[in-house]
């Protein structure tokens, strides 16, 4: 299928010479759509063409019909139409258009029982050098049509069917190929990403370690501190409960000491009051003995005057009272 490229900047600049502003931009379209006209009439004219020869039967024509009706060139775009077209070019025998539409179908449903087999002789022809064949499998490995997405093998598939002249193949490779740029790019960007994140991440893990490192030591720090507070606390008190013991030590003792002063000094005086007493019972003792003593001595001495009386009544004191002794 031919196509027209306009290359604009081969536009002499004298064309444009003397026109400013919205003058200027109103003569730039107007020569632009006198360049396009051309063109577009002449894509009418071929579409026109190939129509005459594709109701006629044309196998080739009509799929170039149908793929004037999928991209909208020479006619409006009409996929129902193009469907019609390219399938009655394959019905006809149209390698390509089997393959087109083989690739529709996988598109749509993805590799099912009915396509297989369709797609085992695709790759087939593929590999034994059909250009077709090559171009629509790396456009399926392109966009991960019936098979895993893969940029390299539809690179050298569409590359081997670009380099025997199919222009379709030409584009689609230009279009993976930038594709898998502008992927590698956003890998390495992301990859890039990636290990500024780790990087990140490392360095506030990092922070986060030093900072519950600090943490830790004024933890145990205050720990310490804490426990030589506490130590000092319970050696104080122990120093004060040892006071304190010795104190109460020191006031019990001083309390026995004076119990047992007092004690003593109970039982000196009741010794002395035992002393006293046993000296009082003594003098008493003492006392009544030398009264007993003076009261045997008297009665003695009664006795003896009694009997010196009775043996001779005139002596003594008492014969002053006798008459008889007169």
């Amino acid at each position: 299928m031919a196509t027209n490229n306009l290359n604009l900047t081969a536009v002499p600049e004298s064309c444009f010479a003397g026109f400013t502003g919205i003058t200027g931009f109103i003569a730039f379209m107007l020569i632009t759509f006198i360049l396009f006209l051309p063109a577009m009439s002449q894509a009418d004219g071929l579409f026109d063409f190939q129509m005459k020869l594709a109701k006629k039967g044309n196998a080739e024509a009509e799929y170039k019909v149908g793929e004037m009706y999928e991209t909208g060139f020479g006619v409006k775009k009409d996929m129902n139409q193009a469907k019609n077209w390219i399938t009655k070019s394959a019905t006809q025998g149209h390698e390509t258009a089997g393959f087109k539409l083989l690739y529709w179908d996988v598109e749509k449903n993805g590799v099912t029982k009915t396509n297989r087999t369709d797609v085992e002789l695709l790759k087939a022809k593929a590999n034994k050098g059909n250009p077709q064949a090559q171009f629509y499998l790396g456009k399926m490995h392109a966009h991960g049509i019936g098979m895993k997405k893969s940029s390299d093998k539809a690179i050298a598939w569409l590359n081997k069917a670009a380099l025997v002249g199919v222009l379709a193949a030409e584009r689609e490779l230009t279009a993976v190929r930038e594709d898998k740029q502008r992927r590698d790019l956003a890998r390495q960007k992301a990859q890039r990403r990636a290990h500024a994140d780790v990087n990140k991440q490392a360095e506030v893990e990092l922070k986060a370690t030093q900072k519950q490192a600090q943490l830790e030591k004024q933890r145990q720090d205050l720990a310490r501190q804490k426990a030589k507070q506490r130590a000092y606390a319970d050696e104080k008190k122990q120093a004060e409960l040892q006071l304190k013991a010795r104190q109460e030590q020191a006031q019990l003792e001083k309390t026995n000491k004076a119990a047992v002063d007092a004690r003593l000094a109970v039982e000196k005086q009741a010794v002395q009051q035992a002393k006293i007493v046993a000296q009082a019972e003594a003098t008493a003792r003492k006392r009544e003995a030398q009264k007993q003593a003076s009261l045997k001595k008297r009665a003695a001495n009664e006795k003896k005057q009694k009997i010196q009386f009775e043996s001779d009544p005139c002596s003594g004191k008492s014969a002053r009272f006798l008459s008889t002794c007169r």
